[in-house]
């Protein structure tokens, strides 16, 4: 497997799009994400690898003082001016979700939604999580899934669309690995969305490399039935809340 290559390239370059998608700005998970989180107003939350802020952007509108943290610019960037264009305030700190610079028990909440599969080092993120989060905070993340047997073709897929993929993990692969950093009270929720090919592309276009090299994939080999049926790719996510022991 070649080496991922840096994410700030790929969301440098296609930054807008993340930032105006329905599926982004509005996605189910999103909503089943936050909502479960019981956000207070005055808690503390950190946002890691924010995106285009749309999962920020929510907790600040139900009151929670908020902390964005990405390692791509143009991302903060946006996310801060979407925030002041609906009247909220964020802090923001350039970070790797592995490396966060903040002081033990710093917060109340954490979450990270569609980004995990860029972390070089999803144990060593969960860690920090812990780290930073107050006793009884709760976790909340949103990512890509599949099965055990399936997540390596839908990993190889997701490269050749976007090399700065890294490694989506199987609902079982989280579970052991939330155990490990010491979280408790692990909730699980599984969905799937069907799209059409070049939906699931967006934002790389069909024409590009990355496009024509992942479609060639998808449609030459045998897929397995959780991700194309029916001429549609099935975007899998599993959606998972934790909390950090008192």
């Amino acid at each position: 497997m070649t080496e991922p290559s840096d994410p700030r390239e790929f969301f440098t370059e296609h930054h807008e799009a993340y930032g105006t998608s329905p599926r982004h700005a509005g996605g189910r998970d999103l909503e089943i994400l936050v909502n479960a989180l019981k956000v207070a107003p005055g808690e503390r939350a950190l946002d890691v690898a924010t995106g285009g802020g749309h999962t920020a952007i929510q907790l600040a509108s139900l009151g929670a003082s908020v902390t964005v943290s990405d390692i791509t610019p143009v991302m903060l960037d946006d996310t801060m001016r979407r925030a002041h264009e609906r009247g909220l305030t964020m802090n923001q700190v350039m970070a790797y979700a592995e490396s966060l610079p903040f002081e033990d028990r710093s917060f109340d909440i954490l979450t990270s939604r569609r980004a995990c599969h860029h972390f070089g080092d999803i144990a060593a993120f969960l860690r920090q999580a812990y780290r930073v989060l107050n006793k009884t905070g709760r976790l909340g993340i949103s990512d890509m899934t599949g099965s055990t047997d399936g997540v390596g073709w839908l990993n190889h897929l997701e490269r050749l669309r976007d090399p700065s993929h890294n490694q989506a993990l199987s609902p079982d692969a989280w579970y052991a690995a939330l155990l490990e950093s010491g979280f408790s009270g692990l909730e699980m929720l599984l969905t799937e969305e069907a799209m059409a090919f070049d939906e699931w592309l967006a934002p790389v276009v069909p024409q590009s490399d990355e496009g024509s090299r992942a479609l060639h994939f998808m449609r030459s080999v045998q897929a397995p039935r959780e991700f194309v049926r029916d001429g549609l790719f099935i975007k899998r996510r599993m959606i998972l809340w934790a909390v950090r022991p008192a």
